[in-house]
């Protein structure tokens, strides 16, 4: 068993504005932090190869452009679907953990108080679709190991 300190972290989407913010909370850890090219976690192998030894994956990589996933569903379905999926499959076979961040647009927004986690989901556009997707493929893949952060908002200091 691997101490704290000795835990190997790997933060997909570390360029990003999430993926910066999750590098610099890891700053005092054992942290990597990958992004495209280094990194496209629609390709199986690509994961494969970057999770060589790693303990913890962080996924901060999305398409998150919610308007333009309306008309490029297919694209967002492959980066916030299958990519979590294959980054789930490559941590079960490697005994990691996955952190996967998703979204409150996995539900229809009417609700007139927070969510709670046992609300069933029901998105009304392609970006929460292809979220709820990743979520479930990540659930499906790695049950017991999984850990999803539904996020309503993003901002930071870049």
């Amino acid at each position: 068993m691997t101490t704290a300190e000795e835990t190997r972290w790997l933060v997909v989407g570390a360029n990003g504005m999430l993926g910066t913010e999750v590098m610099s909370a890891l700053v005092n850890r054992n942290v990597q932090g990958l992004d495209l090219p280094d990194i496209d976690i629609t390709d199986p192998m690509s994961v494969q190869r970057a999770l060589a030894g790693v303990d913890v994956v962080v996924n901060c990589a999305a398409y998150t452009a919610v308007d333009d996933a309306e008309t490029n569903e297919r694209i967002a379905f492959l980066v916030n679907a299958v990519g979590p999926a294959n980054l789930a499959r490559q941590c079960a076979e490697r005994d990691a953990k996955l952190v996967q961040i998703s979204t409150d647009y996995v539900f229809d927004g009417a609700a007139e108080q927070p969510y709670s986690e046992m609300v069933p989901p029901s998105p009304k556009s392609a970006y929460g679709r292809t979220k709820l997707a990743g979520e479930w493929a990540v659930r499906a893949e790695l049950p017991h190991a999984s850990y999803i952060l539904r996020t309503a908002w993003l901002y930071g200091a870049a």
